[in-house]
């Protein structure tokens, strides 16, 4: 058995000495990987053996393992020589029909014959294919080819795209702007003065001919505020031909195009589902005429030149007049020539954004000057447009108020009236029963009727009069006022039918106990003759068509046949006679009378009021309008010196007429009869006459409510303990017109006849009445006020304080915010105290039931002289998705101006005609040709929001506003109208809060102008816990600013601001000759609109060839290529140019990269292998070709492959399936061209395993040696 053991390890000593010998002689072998001998023992034994003396039966090979460890690199200057630096193996086909596949590390490769990349074994190199760019297309072992090596790079190609990046100067000048070109600029690619830089660039034709393009560059513009970028105009010069640029689309920074609506906002999703471009044109319009945006405006009118000269700065003053004995006067009436006197009743009509029906206005009367004017006519639009309501009385609950004065005594405490002073609100005054149209104006037989504000506060001041009157009627009443030095008689005409248009002097009685009268017919007080009378004179002027009234004490008439009384030179004045005598050098005018006492210098005075009035003959109409029922005063008076009776003496006043607007001729009037003329002289002092509701109707009021009425009463001295005699023919009797007497005549037309006048005994003076109401816009509540010097301490009434309450039997506030008599507050009488009601809302029916507008604004320019009228909204007519933003139809701003035609007394001739007439003062309507529309432009403006904070407890639930801390108490301000809004104290939830909030800020008025907030929505949202306020108005002028109690998340809202949006007046392209240009719809530029062309939507394009940069210097267009082409015979080009990394620093000019794609036809020239294992062919032509990626492939168990020689494997079950994939990437190594791995054996440590291996074999021989020789002894032995 010991020769056999031996001789296996002979056999494994041989084994071995033969794998290192193999490796030996592969040392030199490329990719070769060295192999080691592995052994096992042999040891065999039987289940009864004893296995701890048996001997083992030698070693057997169990196998030939590879060593894939990495070689050593060593370069080569061969291209094909390849390395991988890592893991993985080449994969090869044996052949090019062969579906096996071989890997080795053995990159040791050339080109056959067929061009093919194969190894020393003929067997074909695997790639991946791969797109121009040498991206992979497929990456499996199916896609992997054979790599072959094309000879050529194909056809010649003609260049089409070049990209060039260069740097132009940052500090270059514009060149158009260069002295030389001020007459016109034009490039010359000869004249470098008509460029900033170029550059030149070799490209191919179709035919693969080199030819030189040159690039010039233009600076056009440099930043500025308004356009903060840098332009540069580009030419393409080809053999001296100059290539226009194509038009280029305007597109983001993704590439898509860019689309402007007609307003010029630009999107790259039109949001029209319908919108399509293909096979449409459009308008041509560029990226570059979109620099400037403009508010969007509201429509409006600018009038004509006003009627009316305002002056130079506007500050000349107009007069309104709404009274209807004042109608004449104006100009509405015809008198055109002389007059500044306009008619404000049916001043305008019109009709704001299209309303169902036209509106019209009044507006109150008043002096104003342009701007002035501008600001009531808005008031008036907008009050008229506005959600204003009534003021409603309900009966049996607001119906009364209850005045109470009280004394202070001696002994501290206060006393007052036995009964409360009860004004009835429900009673006529002469506010509500004034007949319009046929009825009173204001119906008080309902439950509850509602009253305008002015309405409710001048008929609640005539009923305070008239209770206060009444109150006196009882005896001990009276003596309780101690108003007993105060009564005076009032009597009052008839209504005025129509406008009396003669002058006259009305001679009548007053009977009094205040006086008597001198023999001049004078009044003197005398308190020693009851009872006296005296003779008065009413003048009832027509002068400038104006209805005018005055009292005097005497009349005169003027002398028919006057003296020539001479001057205080004595020089005769009047040679010939004349009654009244103008001078145009002197600016004087004399009144010749007879009669006169020089001595006494009665009855006229230097600087002394005179009325002149009377019947002027036919041909005196110049003088007449001058003088008739006009009120002069006496300069000096002049007698004739001479006169044989001094007391009975000729003469003459004289008036100094500078500045009366006298004509600049002479003129003189002579009379034929002496009565014909009279001069009313001596304003009376104690009896005035008026018309009823003209003035004063309650303090401060912007409005009368003239009841043309003339009411006639006793004033001054002539108010008594006693009145004036009412028995009989009363106070004032023996009423007789000087010139127009009997039917008809003046006492008639003025309703003072005697069956037509009444008297009464009264003390309230209704212009200036003890106890005032008023009304406080900024806390929306009724004020009264007590006349001290009337009724307060030290008058004969001696009042120290005064209340005023509700209702008698009221136990709360009724709704004109009159608290009950239990909580009215005493207020002091001291002078101007006042009391003051609480807040409340005017709840009744709305003043105009129209469509609510807001916003409108009226504008005066002095440089045009003219008023502009506006819409309060802006934008026009947009349908649905028409402009981006717009997701509704949007309605046009529009605005239509005009009046109704007026009759003879200022009324509308036909009220469904609202545009008939002319507003001279505004300069539109219906013959107003030059008055300008101007149709609103844009999108709608929005209107001011105010956000209040999440409040602190949730406002969905009930809660109780209460007055602690002013948590009731609300300041508010809308488009600059301020209030305090106070809430009624009591329960609520959120949304009740800002119902009454609403209600509130929506009757909040200026106090100066008079104007009210309206169109205000307050809203609270339960989901957020807060209140939102939302102004009617609309644009950057409408604000809105609320404050409240932080409880309510109101102590810090943000100020609310409306916007107008803004827009592009979108410019369409010109030619050089302005012919507007359009693209069709192959993307040509034309000058004749295409057929078919989109709507509502336009692509947008910048200037061809232009570059922009930003300030930075950063191109920010073009954002792709600029395509030049021109195609005629003998030349042809077609490029695409992308400037995109082309920059503009503070640098010299410079070329930052060029690249074009053309070429010629070229050969091969050379490979290039990158670390991924890309093959790119490198051409003669300058063509650099990608040709594939080389597969790289990996093996679970690489000593599982099986190895067939030129240190090449094949895959087995044991190794796995191969995995491939490109080289660098994980798992993979990287490719080294030029290289090639060498084999991993090491000689040294080999010929050490050679002398080992020979060792071995060696101590097996000698073991079989001595086997042998031991057998043979035993042989010896035994034989």
């Amino acid at each position: 058995m010991s020769f056999y053991t031996a001789l296996t390890g002979l056999n494994g000593a041989q084994s071995d000495i033969s794998a290192t010998s193999n490796n030996i002689a592969n040392v030199g072998t490329t990719g070769f990987k060295r192999s080691r001998a592995e052994f096992g023992d042999i040891f065999a034994t039987s289940p009864l053996q004893n296995s701890s003396s048996s001997i083992g039966s030698g070693t057997i090979l169990k196998g030939i393992k590879q060593q894939f460890t990495q070689g050593n690199i060593s370069s080569s200057l061969n291209a094909l020589d390849l390395a991988i630096s890592g893991q993985g193996f080449f994969a090869l086909k044996p052949s090019l029909t062969s579906a096996q596949t071989v890997y080795t590390r053995n990159g040791s490769l050339n080109v056959n014959n067929d061009r093919y990349v194969v190894d020393s074994a003929g067997q074909y190199l695997l790639v991946y294919p791969v797109n121009e760019d040498g991206s992979v297309t497929a990456k499996d072992l199916i896609s992997a080819l054979p790599l072959q090596l094309p000879v050529t790079s194909g056809d010649p190609k003609a260049t089409s795209n070049i990209d060039l990046g260069v740097n132009v100067p940052a500090a270059a000048a514009v060149v158009p702007d260069q002295p030389q070109f001020a007459d016109g600029y034009t490039f010359d690619p000869n004249n470098s003065d008509t460029f900033t830089n170029s550059t030149s660039i070799t490209i191919f034709d179709d035919l693969g001919n080199p030819t030189i393009a040159t690039m010039f560059f233009i600076k056009t513009q440099t930043a500025s505020a308004t356009d903060p970028t840098n332009k540069f105009d580009t030419r393409l010069v080809i053999n001296d031909t100059i290539i226009e640029p194509d038009l280029v689309s305007a597109v983001d920074d993704a590439g898509k195009q860019i689309f402007i609506d007609e307003f010029g906002a630009q999107t790259t999703t039109v949001p029209d589902d319908n919108y399509f471009l293909e096979g449409k044109g459009s308008p041509l319009y560029k990226l570059d005429d979109l620099k400037t945006q403009v508010p969007s405006t509201a429509a409006n009118i600018q009038g004509e030149l006003t009627a009316f000269d305002f002056g130079e700065e506007g500050d000349k003053l107009v007069e309104i007049v709404t009274d209807p004995l004042l109608y004449n006067a104006t100009v509405e009436a015809g008198k055109l020539t002389d007059s500044d006197i306009y008619w404000g009743k049916n001043f305008l009509t019109l009709n704001v954004d299209s309303a169902d029906q036209p509106v019209n206005i009044d507006i109150r009367p008043g002096k104003y000057n342009a701007t002035q004017l501008a600001n009531e006519v808005e008031r008036a639009i907008n009050e008229a447009y506005g959600d204003d309501k009534k003021i409603q009385i309900v009966r049996n609950v607001d119906d009364e108020i209850n005045i109470d004065l009280s004394k202070l005594n001696a002994d501290g405490s206060t006393s007052s009236l036995d009964a409360a002073i009860t004004v009835d609100l429900l009673t006529d005054s002469y506010v509500t029963s004034q007949q319009v149209g046929g009825s009173n104006r204001i119906n008080l037989t309902g439950a509850s009727p509602d009253f305008t504000r002015d309405e409710f506060l001048a008929h609640v001041q005539a009923r305070v009069n008239e209770a206060l009157n009444s109150y006196a009627d009882d005896a001990t009443q009276k003596a309780a006022l101690g108003i007993e030095k105060l009564q005076f008689t009032r009597a009052s005409g008839a209504t005025i039918d129509t406008i009396y248009e003669t002058n006259d002097t009305i001679e009548f009685t007053h009977t009094s106990n205040a006086y008597a009268g001198d023999a001049n017919n004078v009044g003197v007080a005398s308190s020693a003759t009851p009872a006296a009378t005296s003779t008065k004179f009413l003048v009832y002027s027509y002068f400038d068509n104006k209805p005018n009234l005055s009292v005097y004490d005497g009349a005169k008439s003027v002398s028919a046949t006057p003296a020539n009384v001479p001057d205080s030179s004595n020089n005769g004045t009047n040679p010939l006679g004349h009654s009244v005598m103008y001078s145009t050098t002197e600016n004087t005018l004399r009144i010749y009378f007879d009669g006169l006492n020089s001595t006494a210098g009665t009855p006229f005075a230097a600087n002394g009021k005179i009325r002149l009035s009377g019947n002027f003959n036919a041909d005196e109409v110049t003088q007449a309008q001058y003088l008739n029922g006009r009120e002069f005063t006496i300069s000096s008076v002049q007698y004739d010196a001479g006169a044989a009776d001094p007391t009975n003496a000729s003469g003459y006043i004289q008036i100094n007429t500078t500045g009366l607007g006298f004509p600049d001729a002479d003129f003189n009037v002579t009379l034929t009869n002496g009565d014909d003329l009279k001069v009313a002289y001596s304003p009376s002092t104690t009896v005035e006459a008026f018309f009823e509701g003209a003035q004063n109707v309650y303090e401060d009021a912007p409005v009368n409510f003239a009841s043309k009425k003339i009411v006639l009463r006793e004033t001054g001295t002539a108010k008594q303990e006693y009145p004036g005699i009412l028995a009989g023919a009363g106070s004032f009797s023996g009423f007789d017109a000087e010139f127009v007497d009997g039917v008809d005549g003046t006492l008639d037309k003025l309703g003072l006849e005697n069956a037509d006048r009444s008297e009464d005994s009264q003390w309230v003076d209704e212009l200036d009445p003890p106890v005032k109401v008023s009304y406080d816009e900024i806390n929306q509540r009724l004020q009264f006020t007590v006349d001290r010097t009337v009724l307060g301490t030290g008058t004969d009434s001696n009042f120290n304080s005064f209340t005023i309450y509700g209702k008698g039997t009221a136990t709360d506030t009724n709704n004109l915010g009159l608290v009950s008599k239990d909580d009215a507050p005493d207020t002091l009488i001291r002078g101007g105290e006042i009391l003051s009601g609480e807040s409340f809302v005017a709840d009744g029916e709305e003043i105009q039931l129209n469509d609510k507008r807001y916003g409108i604004t009226v504008d005066y320019n002095s440089d045009k002289k003219s008023f502009k009228l506006s819409s309060g909204t802006t934008g026009e007519q947009i349908a649905a998705q028409g402009a981006l933003g717009v997701t509704s139809t949007q309605k046009a701003s529009n605005i239509q101006v005009g009046r109704y035609a007026l009759d003879a007394t200022g009324s509308v001739v036909d009220a469904a005609d609202y545009f008939s007439g002319d507003n001279n003062l505004l300069g539109v309507g219906l013959t107003k040709t030059e008055a300008e529309f101007t149709a609103g432009k844009g999108l709608s403006a929005t209107s001011a929001t105010a956000l209040g904070a999440t409040a602190t407890e949730p406002l969905n639930e009930v809660f109780r506003l209460s007055t602690t801390n002013g948590e009731n108490v609300f300041n508010v301000s809308v488009n600059g109208i301020s209030g305090i809004i106070t809430i009624p104290p009591g329960f609520y939830v959120g949304s009740t809060l800002a119902e009454a909030l609403e209600s509130k800020i929506n009757q909040i008025m200026d106090p100066v102008t008079g104007e009210t907030v309206g169109g205000v929505s307050a809203r609270f949202n339960a989901s957020t816990n807060n209140f939102e306020f939302t102004t009617g108005t609309s644009g950057d002028t409408s604000t809105i600013k609320v404050k409240g109690s932080a409880r309510l998340g109101l102590d810090d809202v943000p100020l609310g601001v409306g916007t107008i949006p803004k827009i592009f007046n979108l410019v369409q392209a010109t030619n050089a000759n302005g012919v507007a240009l359009y693209v069709n719809a192959d993307g040509k530029v034309v000058e004749t609109p295409p057929e078919n062309m989109v709507e509502g939507y336009y692509p947008l394009y910048i200037d061809e060839g232009e570059l922009t940069f930003d300030k930075t210097g950063k191109l920010i267009n073009p954002k792709q290529d600029v395509h030049y082409e021109k195609q005629e015979e003998g030349f042809s080009i077609s490029l695409d140019i992308d400037f995109g990394s082309s920059t503009q620093f503070a640098q010299p000019f410079s070329v930052l990269s060029v690249n074009q794609d053309g070429f010629t036809s070229g050969r091969l020239d050379g490979l290039e292998i990158d670390a991924s294992g890309t093959i790119r062919a490198n051409y003669t032509n300058g063509q650099n070709n990608p040709l594939g990626k080389i597969v790289v492939a990996n093996f679970n168990n690489q000593n599982g492959l099986k190895q067939i020689g030129n240190a090449t494997y094949v895959e087995t079950a044991v190794s796995g399936t191969a995995q491939v994939g490109e080289a660098g990437a994980e798992g993979f190594g990287n490719i080294l061209s030029g290289s090639l791995e060498r084999s991993n054996v090491d000689i040294t440590e080999e010929l050490v395993n050679l002398i080992t291996a020979q060792r071995n074999f060696q101590a097996s021989a000698k073991a079989i040696e001595t086997t042998t020789t031991l057998t043979q002894t035993i042989i010896n032995i035994r034989g």
